[in-house]
């Protein structure tokens, strides 16, 4: 084939493969949104028996696509999915009304970050810059928007919850802030680091602690010793003295370690580490060695019996505050990684390829939080059997993978290939 064609032919497929990743990029945020909608767990009334869970997996989820697994989940793929074009669409008229820019679009900046450190190349740094400008940009102070009462806040406000009323959500908030804040501590070490504008770059950390700032109305700074933890506060009048769910509080445990090592102020390390120890203060062990938890925690109350175990979806968010912190040795470690990871490989995978979506307590089955299963693959850090039962999966049931779920393919790829038990347990 001449070099013209050649080129020609990469073109189209390039064409193909990013009109295939915004249609499913629009999926996965639809379904995200979905899934947070209610900010709730399923109906606990009539709990599925084992075997209907199993039935519904192997009845939705085939395993019967054949991509090509050399390419499926590489580097290469990834900038095939999502070459420049992919991102400049994305970063043109951002919004949070619907809460996409906090639970799909702050991720794909997170794949951006991931990318980032696994292949060190700057193409995913600069990228990254240019989303995080844009997204401050859409703030709502900075953009001129309102919230339900008329005030603009420092934040990211979404009409979607609660009866319609423009809010500013706490989660979202943290959301937001990860990449932001990731970007920052590594911008300041990339191998054009000295020549950053440092002014920009201080003016994207002033503005983030602006925004974590506005939330401290929200903070029970003392529900035990040693212990911080965020109140509904006007987001749910009904709820506005009640604990926030887990997975609300672990990102903003991570937004202020970020801070802190970006900062070196003190203040903010405590912040953190007090909002970890809330969590991790309420974790039960269970026999397999495992961590369980409920889907969000009881006022007043310190380490109680789990119930109520958190879905995988909401669970994979709490994850990503949590994983970081394991591996950075603050607060959890690995210790508490390998716990966690079990948490996966003892109650989510029952074996044979089969995943409910529940971390524990009871099966379940729930199509849209099993889209989120790719979210765990962080934890094949402290199992890398994980890495595998999750790569099979993805392979065999997903054309179109997130940003999110390529770029946890390529930078938690174990160094040799690992066996999976195929036993249904």
């Amino acid at each position: 084939m001449s070099s013209g064609r050649l080129l020609a032919a990469r073109a189209a497929v390039a064409g193909v493969a990013l009109a295939a990743a915004l249609c499913a990029s629009a999926t996965i945020a639809a379904a995200q949104e979905s899934t947070n909608a209610d900010w709730s767990l399923p109906s606990s009334q009539d709990p599925p028996t084992r075997d209907q869970v199993v039935y519904s997996f192997k009845e939705t989820f085939k395993y019967d696509l054949r991509p090509d697994s050399t390419m499926y989940g590489t580097a290469a793929h990834f900038r095939i999915l999502f070459p420049a074009a992919y991102w400049a669409t994305h970063i043109k008229n951002l919004t949070n009304e619907d809460g996409s820019l906090a639970w799909a679009r702050s991720r794909d900046m997170m794949a951006l970050v991931v990318m980032y450190d696994a292949t060190g190349e700057p193409w995913y740094l600069d990228w990254l810059g240019r989303y995080a400008e844009a997204v401050m940009a859409a703030r709502d102070d900075i953009a001129g928007k309102t919230d339900a009462d008329g005030a603009s806040n420092p934040g990211w406000g979404a009409s979607r919850y609660g009866e319609g009323k423009r809010k500013v959500y706490l989660v979202h908030s943290g959301l937001i802030l990860q990449p932001i804040l990731e970007y920052v501590l590594r911008v300041g070490k990339s191998a054009d680091g000295a020549a950053a504008d440092s002014l920009r770059i201080g003016k994207l950390v002033e503005r983030c602690v602006e925004t974590l700032r506005w939330h401290d109305y929200q903070l029970d700074p003392k529900p035990a010793e040693g212990e911080s933890v965020y109140m509904s506060g006007n987001e749910e009048i009904e709820r506005r003295y009640l604990w926030q769910p887990y997975n609300r509080q672990g990102i903003l445990a991570r937004d202020f370690y970020l801070l802190y090592k970006i900062t070196g102020e003190e203040e903010y390390r405590r912040r953190s580490e007090k909002l970890y120890a809330f969590f991790k203060n309420r974790l039960e062990r269970t026999p397999s060695d495992a961590y369980i938890w409920d889907y969000e925690p009881t006022r007043g109350a310190g380490r109680v019996k789990v119930n109520a175990c958190e879905d995988i979806s909401h669970a994979s968010f709490t994850m990503e505050g949590i994983v970081p912190a394991c591996l950075d040795g603050f607060v959890f470690d690995r210790t508490d990684l390998a716990r966690f990871a079990r948490t996966f490989t003892r109650y989510v995978h029952w074996g044979d390829g089969v995943f409910q979506a529940g971390i524990g307590c009871r099966g379940i089955f729930n199509r849209v939080f099993l889209e989120r299963l790719f979210a765990w693959l962080p934890l094949a850090q402290g199992d890398p059997e994980i890495y595998w039962l999750l790569h099979r999966f993805l392979l065999g049931n997903v054309a179109n993978p997130s940003p999110q779920a390529v770029a946890f393919l390529v930078a938690h790829r174990p160094s040799a290939p690992g066996k999976i038990d195929m036993r249904l347990r």
